[in-house]
């Protein structure tokens, strides 16, 4: 879809969600709209097991639809609502994706998996993360889909080429599972700020309302240690509400990340099937190559690599056996 202007923007199809389910949105808890979002992914996935690539485009366009308008509806709460992010869906993904990697903050990835596999808060440098944001950001209001297919590609397109379809799909799920997480902690959380003990006011709530007042507080409030949810100090309070908000951010801009894994291995499969017009062709059954590779097309069984009988392949491994 295009105007005349060009390429639509994600903010730009944000107001078309909000101008077609605004009032429907009304009605709804940002809990209730995040598990619409998981009904749909839970559709990508059955999709992806059933390579039915059209239904998977159709179910992704509703996730994002959903997803855009999950983001609208954290707009429009009140600042003092504990689910309150008055920003863009760009907005809130560039603090984890400012045009790099947001844990090695390098374009293209040089992330290393298992040492990443391996640390519990994998992105703790977010105040460099913020830093780069607020020179990436104005950029990225204007992103389109494709925009952000082209940065996601370039920061992760090697990693994307060698994952199947079903781990990019995988991770995706995994994320938006992660995200619900934090949507029920905040759930958990709602009725905070009316009870005076806790020392959260609407002034407090309202610093969490942007990505900015988040990561300063994150920063400022990491350094209590774990959270011990079975204490109703205030100090302690104010952690678990930064930690969900936080973690709502991270999780928004890692599943957005994923989202776009997939669009850009299914642009890889949909070039390769373009690129490839014979491998439209049904697979040949287990039979049929064994006979290819081994019998061929005069009948007789051969090497299929020095094409002899017996092999007569060259070798220098002494002691073992080798063959194709």
């Amino acid at each position: 879809m295009k105007t005349k202007a060009g390429p639509v923007s994600v903010n730009d199809w944000m107001k078309v969600f909000k101008e077609l389910y605004s009032k429907a949105d009304s009605e709804r808890t940002p809990e209730q709209m995040w598990i619409a979002v998981m009904a749909h992914t839970s559709e990508i996935g059955e999709s992806i097991r059933k390579f039915a690539f059209e239904s998977l485009l159709k179910s992704a366009t509703h996730t994002f639809c959903w997803l855009c308008s999950f983001v609208n509806k954290c707009k429009a709460m009140p600042n003092d609502d504990i689910f309150c992010i008055s920003e863009s869906l760009p907005g809130i993904v560039s603090l984890k994706y400012p045009g790099v990697c947001g844990h090695c903050t390098e374009k293209p990835c040089k992330c290393d998996p298992v040492r990443m596999e391996g640390e519990k808060d994998k992105s703790a440098v977010y105040t460099d993360l913020l830093d780069r944001r607020s020179r990436e950001l104005k950029a990225q209001e204007d992103y389109s889909i494709e925009s952000y297919k082209k940065m996601f590609y370039e920061i992760y397109g090697g990693r994307v080429h060698i994952q199947t379809l079903e781990s990019i799909g995988f991770h995706f799920l995994e994320e938006i599972g992660e995200a619900a997480v934090c949507v029920r902690k905040l759930s958990q959380l709602r009725r905070i700020a009316q009870d005076e003990s806790t020392e959260i006011d609407s002034a407090f709530m309202k610093q969490l309302s942007k990505v900015d007042g988040i990561v300063k507080n994150y920063t400022k409030h990491k350094t209590i240690g774990e959270i011990n949810y079975a204490v109703k100090d205030p100090s302690m309070l104010k952690a678990r509400v930064v930690d969900a908000k936080m973690g709502l951010v991270v999780e928004i801009g890692d599943s957005f990340s994923w989202f776009y894994a997939l669009l850009n291995k299914l642009d890889s499969i949909s070039r390769f099937i373009w690129d490839h017009p014979d491998k439209h062709k049904t697979l040949k059954q287990v039979e049929q190559v064994l006979g290819d590779e081994y019998i061929g097309r005069t009948g007789k069984t051969r090497c299929p690599s020095c094409k002899k009988k017996p092999c007569r392949c060259v070798f220098y491994n002494l002691g073992s056996v080798e063959r194709i």
